[in-house]
C-alpha cells in the first residue's frame, strides 16, 4: 500500500544545480507536488529532474526567463495545485525530522512512520491559513556547518497557505510577507544548506547578489565612505562578535567574503547613481516675432562658462527680421547656430519644437523660451543634473515689465553686454547654491504614480526642461494636437512618467531671467486641457502626432 503524500506543494527554482538537486529532491518524495521552475538551465539539472519524476511522478518542470527572485518564486507557488507551499533552494536538503513533523502537523503519518521515534498518531488537524512556519538552516561550508559568522541561528519561513501571503516582489533577497495577524511559528528541525563550496563559489555569488541589491536599492543613497563604514563593521561583527574566529581559515574566508558583499553592494549602488555625462548638447530656443529679447538671449548664450554642442532656434513662423538677427549672430558665434523655421499658421509650439529636436545632433536636450536670459552655469548646472529616465524642470526669475523695459531701452542703445542688467535682480531664486539644488533634486522625485491623487502635476514649464533626446523620442516627442497656449509641456510630461521616467526640479541652478511680456491668449486652453486629460485617464505613453506620426 503506497504511503500517504503530504498534500503540500513543494515549489523549487533552479539554474545549473545539477551538483545539489537530487539530494534536495530525495527529500521531498513523500510530497504530492513538486513545482520545479527552471531559469535556463544549461547543466544535467532538467535530466535529473525528469529522471527523478520518471520514478515518483510527483514533479512538474516550467521554465521562465529571469525577472527577479521573489517574482520567480511566486510565480512557481502559481503552478501549485495544493494551497499549502514548501519553498526550497536547490541547495537545500529537508531534513528527515522535519519531514516528520511536517507529517504530523498535516495528519499524514503512517504505521511506518510510527515505528520511528514518534509513538503518537495526531488527529488530522485543521491548519489555519494564517499560520506560517519558520525552518532553522544548517550553512555548510566545504561540507562543514558554519554555527558563526552570523549564520546561526538562520531561520527562514518556508511553509505558508498561498491564499494567505505571498513573497514580497525583490529582485534579491526576496521574503515571504508577514500580514499583521499572521501566526510564526519556529520548528526545531529545519533543512541543511549547502551554501558554498569553497572560496570561488562564494565570490561568484558574492558579486552576483550584490549587482542585483544595488540593481535593487536605487531609491537608497551610497558613498565610498558607507561602503568602507559598512565594510569594515561587517567584517568586525561577524569575525569577532559573532566568532567566526573559531572557525579558523573558514571563519577568516566567511567574514572577509561577507564584508566585501557588503562593500560591493553599496559602491555598485554609488557607482549606479553617479549620473553619465551626456557627450552633446543641443540648447533649443523657441521663439516668435521677439528679436529684441531673442538677442539678448543670445547674447547672454555667448557667455556661458559652458556652451552647448549647438543652439537652434525654433522658429514659430517669424518675420524676416527675426531671420536676419539670426544670421547676424551665426558669423561669429562660438557654437554652430542654426534656425529652424515653419510658416505661421497660429501657435503651434509642439510642432516647432518636434521640429528642432529632430534637426538636433546632441544627446541632450535643453529646452528655454527666447525670453530667457541665462546665467552663465545655466547650461552646464544643467548637464551636471542630467540622467536618463529623468526629466528636469527648472525654474525662472521673473523681470517686471519697468525692469524689462530698462533692459530693452539698454539693449536698443546698443550697450554692450545690456543683458546683464537681468543679472541685478535679487531674491533668493536668483541665488546658485549647491547644497540647496542637491537637496531639492533629490526631494523633488515625481512618478507617475503621483496621478492616483491628482490631475496635474503644477510647475511644468518648458521654458526651462532638459532631457535625453532618446527618452523624448522614446514618447514621440512633443504631442501637436495641441493648437494654441496651454497644457503642451504638462501632457508632454505626463507621457514621460507613465513611460517610466521621473521629473525633477532644478532650483538654485539652472537660473534663467525671464523678460516680461503680456500673456499668450488663453482661447484654447480649456480643449488644450482635454487632450491632456485624455492622456492622463488612458496612462498613454506615445503621442499619435509627434515627432513620428502614427
Amino acid at each position: 500500500m503506497a504511503r500517504p503524500k503530504l498534500p503540500i506543494s513543494a515549489t523549487i527554482l533552479v539554474k545549473n544545480a545539477q551538483d545539489t538537486l537530487q539530494e534536495c529532491l530525495d527529500s521531498l518524495q513523500e510530497f504530492d507536488e513538486i513545482i520545479l521552475l527552471d531559469n535556463g538551465s544549461s547543466d544535467d539539472t532538467l535530466t535529473i529532474a525528469r529522471e527523478f519524476n520518471a520514478l515518483y511522478g510527483n514533479l512538474v518542470i516550467h521554465t521562465s526567463e529571469f525577472i527577479g527572485f521573489g517574482a520567480l518564486k511566486n510565480l512557481a507557488v502559481s503552478y501549485a495545485r495544493n494551497d499549502w507551499i514548501l519553498s526550497i533552494d536547490s541547495d537545500e536538503v529537508l531534513e528527515s525530522t522535519t519531514l516528520m513533523r511536517l507529517k504530523e502537523l498535516f495528519g499524514t503519518l503512517d504505521s511506518k512512520d510510527l515505528d520511528s521515534k514518534n509513538p503518537k498518531t495526531p488527529q488530522t488537524p485543521t491548519l489555519p491559513p494564517n499560520t506560517l512556519y519558520a525552518l532553522p538552516r544548517k550553512n555548510l561550508y566545504n561540507g562543514e556547518w558554519i554555527k558563526a559568522c552570523g549564520w546561526y541561528p538562520d531561520f527562514v519561513t518556508r511553509v505558508f497557505h498561498k491564499g494567505y501571503t505571498h513573497f514580497n516582489d525583490n529582485i534579491v533577497h526576496e521574503s515571504i510577507i508577514l500580514p499583521k495577524d499572521a501566526r510564526l511559528v519556529r520548528l526545531d528541525s529545519g533543512l541543511k544548506h549547502y551554501a558554498y563550496d569553497n572560496i570561488t563559489h562564494l565570490l561568484h555569488k558574492l558579486q552576483t547578489y550584490s549587482s542585483l541589491w544595488a540593481e535593487q536599492n536605487t531609491h537608497k543613497s551610497s558613498s565610498p565612505l558607507k561602503a568602507i563604514i559598512r565594510g569594515s563593521w561587517s567584517f568586525a561583527r561577524n569575525y569577532v562578535f559573532k566568532k567566526g574566529f573559531l572557525y579558523g581559515y573558514k571563519g577568516f574566508v566567511i567574514s572577509v567574503c561577507n564584508a566585501l558583499g557588503v562593500f560591493f553592494k553599496y559602491m555598485k549602488l554609488y557607482e549606479s547613481t553617479l549620473r553619465p555625462k551626456p557627450r552633446s548638447c543641443s540648447l533649443i530656443i523657441t521663439t516668435y516675432n521677439q528679436k529684441e529679447r531673442l538677442a539678448l538671449v543670445l547674447d547672454s548664450v555667448r557667455d556661458l562658462a559652458v556652451l552647448p554642442t549647438e543652439v537652434l532656434i525654433a522658429d514659430d513662423g517669424s518675420a524676416q527680421d527675426t531671420r536676419i538677427l539670426i544670421e547676424s549672430f551665426a558669423h561669429d558665434f562660438p557654437c554652430p547656430l542654426r534656425h529652424i523655421w515653419h510658416e505661421d499658421r497660429g501657435f503651434r509650439a509642439s510642432e516647432i519644437r518636434n521640429k528642432a529636436i529632430k534637426a538636433a545632433r546632441g544627446e541632450y536636450i535643453i529646452i528655454i523660451d527666447g525670453d530667457m536670459i541665462l546665467e552663465p552655469h545655466f547650461v552646464a548646472d544643467h548637464l551636471t543634473y542630467a540622467k536618463p529616465k529623468v526629466c528636469l524642470q527648472g525654474s525662472r526669475v521673473i523681470l517686471d515689465s519697468k525692469e524689462t523695459k530698462n533692459l530693452i531701452e539698454c539693449y536698443q542703445k546698443g550697450c554692450e553686454r545690456a543683458y546683464k542688467i537681468a543679472f541685478n535682480k535679487g531674491g533668493i531664486k536668483a541665488k546658485r547654491i549647491g547644497v540647496l539644488a542637491q537637496w531639492i533634486y533629490r526631494a523633488s522625485k515625481v512618478d507617475y504614480g503621483v496621478f492616483q491623487t491628482r490631475e496635474l502635476v503644477k510647475g511644468v514649464r518648458s521654458c526651462n526642461m532638459s532631457f535625453f533626446k532618446a527618452d523624448c523620442e522614446a514618447i514621440n516627442g512633443f504631442n501637436e494636437s495641441f493648437v494654441g497656449w496651454g497644457r503642451e509641456d504638462s501632457e508632454f510630461v505626463a507621457r514621460f512618467l507613465f513611460n517610466g521616467g521621473q521629473l525633477r526640479r532644478l532650483k538654485f541652478a539652472g537660473v534663467a531671467y525671464h523678460i516680461y511680456h503680456d500673456e499668450n491668449p488663453r482661447d484654447m486652453l480649456e480643449s488644450n486641457h482635454q487632450i491632456y486629460l485624455e492622456t492622463i485617464h488612458t496612462k498613454a505613453k506615445f503621442c499619435r502626432y509627434g515627432l513620428k506620426d502614427l
